[in-house]
């Protein structure tokens, strides 16, 4: 199994067995871009659109604002601000 490769839609019913489907299978199936490229496509078009609404609508809010308080101990949880910037550097 490639390191990327996600278990995205299942279970189906093969020779008798029933195995989750991979996105590589779906990929395969419909000849469309891959969903997780898919996904982080989408993710930097709704980024766009959130830098480009007025300050007062939603989106922008949601983008600029900071909550407060304090995180548990232990790793922070990844942030949807990081994924699009590592995305938008991958490109």
């Amino acid at each position: 199994m490639h390191l990327r490769e996600k278990k995205i839609y299942g279970p189906v019913l093969v020779n008798g067995q029933w195995q989750n489907r991979h996105s590589h299978e779906i990929y395969n199936l419909y000849k469309d871009m891959e969903i997780t490229r898919n996904v982080r496509l989408r993710g930097l078009q709704w980024m766009g659109h959130a830098l480009r609404v007025k300050v007062e609508r939603v989106p922008k809010k949601a983008l600029e604002e900071y909550i407060e308080g304090r995180r548990p101990v232990g790793r922070p949880r990844g942030r949807w601000l990081d994924a699009v910037d590592r995305d938008a550097r991958g490109c």
